[in-house]
């Protein structure tokens, strides 16, 4: 089990627990601790390739509105954007792999 997947399940664990340990007495002086754990968000093993996945679209739209404009080399600069868009498209897709 990869680092990443085991903190995101230990920070649920810990979320259950804390959950299943309150009494009625603690009720009100816990209550506010769980609901800011809660609103805090999980740590998110994705964010990385959903960030280069919305760039690479981003260039991608960006070399269409250079091919489309009337400026001078927008050959060049439309090929180095849609490149540039590729690959981060190319690098956001998440390749699961099993490792023994």
């Amino acid at each position: 089990m990869d680092r990443r997947k085991q903190s995101r399940e230990e920070w649920e664990q810990e979320l259950i627990e804390d959950q299943y340990n309150v009494t009625p007495a603690d009720g009100s002086r816990v209550g506010h601790i769980l609901a800011k754990k809660s609103s805090s968000p999980g740590p998110i093993p994705d964010a990385a390739h959903l960030i280069r996945g919305i760039l690479g679209g981003a260039f991608l739209a960006t070399a269409v509105g250079i091919f489309s404009s009337n400026i001078s080399h927008r050959a060049w600069f439309g090929i180095v954007t849609l490149a540039a868009g590729i690959c981060l498209l190319v690098s956001s897709v998440r390749w699961n792999s099993k490792r023994a």
